[in-house]
């Protein structure tokens, strides 16, 4: 059987994986920190606003000063 490929020496070298996991939760950090507050804080806003609407809409109906 011919050998073809790299040498056993550069096979058994441990690979440096340390720097590809920092670059991709620094990548990670950068698209996705702040993303999905944005929507969420729009969304608790308005939920907010109709609650107090509501709220203030029964308060005159039941007759309230």
């Amino acid at each position: 059987m011919g050998s073809t490929g790299a040498p056993a020496k550069t096979i058994s070298q441990k690979p440096n994986i340390q720097s590809t996991a920092e670059e991709v939760e620094e990548e990670w950090e950068e698209e996705y920190e702040e993303s999905g507050l944005m929507p969420f804080a729009i969304i608790a806003l308005i939920l907010s606003l109709a609650v107090l609407a509501i709220q203030l809409v029964v308060f005159k109906i039941a007759g309230g000063a």
